[in-house]
This record gives structure tokens, C-alpha cells and sequence, in this order.
């Protein structure tokens, strides 16, 4: 985590006299604005070894539950791995992420007070070489030519490592500024290196916040591979439309949870503050 943080106060609608809303940033403001400008920020430790232990045993109840029998995950060249998606809705466990500081008031100082979150993950396993995925950005909206009032959909994600990130387990590789690269393309199955990308190699508890658009991919695992489970949380401004992550379950835990919720709680899964 961050060891500095600032106050920002936000006025909704522009004037001083509508409601304010304070957050206390879990940054300080050059850290901000390198994520603004390189795309992404790299963070040792997000969470407590209590909070790994449960966040790990609750992705391997998912990940369990939802495994096929026939499958070993290693057959797509392109994203191989096991993906869960929807997980604030299968287990109470990752409710300890929906409005955790040290990335949503990050969320905020740069998309606004009112986001919305989304929780999933990725896993590839012990003992089997080259998992990777191809190199790839995740908001694909953007139109070229540019029309001259297109509205940028900004979201970021928060790759959260529940094991240690190593050459064995496959490290991530991003390419710093290339969320700015409107114009480019990324060419079909690329795996190649990029000659300015950054490799991160992370503990357990660690993570990094990217840009939605930033190029990036995970890279094989080695001839010794480790466990490796990430999640992903995801975050965007509460009235940009998800459709990444298909459909969520049809009795999904958040249901019980807005019985209950405060006015930020309905913000965050999407249900409020628009």
C-alpha cells in the first residue's frame, strides 16, 4: 500500500454549493499522475496476509466449483488459463474488495467519486509451461477515424497477484504510455516483446492498477511453473455500460447484499449514482 495519502474533495455537478464528497486518495499526487501519463502503478502490497489467506481459499472454492472434468485449461493458445468471472456474486469472502481504500479512492482520483467495480480472475497452474496470453487491451470502443465529440471510455483494472509473480509463474509485461496510442492496432496473436515494455515480478499481495487501454499480457509460465492466481478488479464510472464479462448469476450474492446497502455500497455494484 501506499505510505501517503492526500484529501480531494469533489463537488458533483460543478458547483460549490452541490454535495461534496472527500476522499482520501491512497496515493500521492506524482503517483497519480504516472498512472495518468504511463498508464499504470505498480503497488508491493495491497493486501494482509489474513486477507490473502481468505481471498485465496475463496478463489479455489470457485474455481472448483465451476472446473470442468475435461478440460486443463491449456488448449487456447491465445488466453489459456481458468477464468471466473462475476465474483462479488459467488462468495462473501471478495466483499472485502468491493470497497477497499487503497484502490477504489484511487479509482476515484481519476475517474470521478462514482465508480462501479467488478471482480474476476484468472488462474493457470503448477507444472504446466507457456500459460501466457497474447498481447491485448480490454476497452475496444475506440472508433478511427476519431469523431470529433467522442467521449474516451477510461476504466482501470487493479491485477491483484495471490501468489508470488515470477518468471516461473509468468510475469506481467506492459508497455508504459501505449494507453494514449489511439491510433494504433495490435497486431493478431502477438506475443512478441515490445522494446519499451516494462516486465513486473511482484509478491504475493501485490498488484499494479492499468489503464484499460494500456497494452499488456501475461507472460509464459517456465519449465518449473508455480501456482499463479490473479484477480482482477475492475473499475469504471457508474453509467459506462460493462459488457466484457457475460451474464451474472441469476441469484448472485449481491442481490441479498442490496437489501441492505448504503447509498457508495449501490454505487459500486453499479446500481446507483447516475
Amino acid at each position: 500500500m501506499s505510505s501517503s495519502t492526500y484529501n480531494q474533495t469533489f463537488h458533483i455537478g460543478g458547483s460549490p454549493h452541490a454535495p461534496a464528497r472527500n476522499v482520501e486518495v491512497h496515493a500521492t499526487p506524482e503517483e497519480i499522475d504516472h498512472l495518468v501519463h504511463q498508464g499504470y502503478l505498480v503497488r508491493e502490497s495491497l493486501l494482509s496476509p489474513e486477507t490473502l489467506d481468505r481471498l485465496r481459499t475463496a478463489v479455489d472454492e470457485v474455481a472448483a466449483s465451476e472446473r470442468a472434468a475435461d478440460s486443463d485449461y491449456t488448449s487456447n493458445s491465445s488466453f489459456s488459463g481458468q477464468f471466473l468471472r462475476h465474483l462479488f456474486d459467488k462468495h462473501e469472502a471478495f466483499w472485502e474488495l468491493l470497497n477497499f481504500a487503497p484502490t477504489v479512492s484511487v479509482a476515484r482520483a481519476v475517474l470521478g467519486p462514482a465508480v462501479q467495480s467488478r471482480l474476476s480472475a484468472r488462474i493457470t497452474f503448477p507444472g504446466v509451461t507457456n500459460q501466457q496470453t497474447v498481447w491485448h487491451f480490454h476497452e475496444r470502443t475506440v472508433p478511427r477515424p476519431l469523431p470529433p465529440l467522442f467521449v474516451f471510455p477510461h476504466s482501470l483494472d487493479v491485477l491483484v497477484y495471490l501468489d508470488d509473480l515470477t518468471d516461473e509463474s509468468g510475469p506481467v509485461a506492459l508497455v508504459p504510455g501505449s494507453h494514449l496510442e489511439t491510433g494504433a492496432t495490435l497486431g493478431e496473436n502477438d506475443f512478441e516483446d515490445k522494446p519499451d515494455q516494462v516486465v513486473l515480478r511482484l509478491p504475493a499481495g501485490g498488484g499494479v492498477f492499468i489503464h484499460n487501454n494500456l497494452w499488456h499480457r501475461g507472460m509464459a509460465s517456465g519449465e518449473k511453473a508455480t501456482l499463479r492466481r490473479m484477480l482482477a478488479l475492475t473499475y469504471s464510472s457508474c453509467w459506462l455500460k460493462n459488457v466484457d464479462d457475460g451474464t451474472p448469476p441469476e441469484n448472485g450474492l449481491t442481490k441479498r447484499l442490496l437489501e441492505t446497502a448504503d447509498q457508495e455500497t449501490r454505487e459500486l455494484l453499479g446500481v446507483a449514482g447516475y
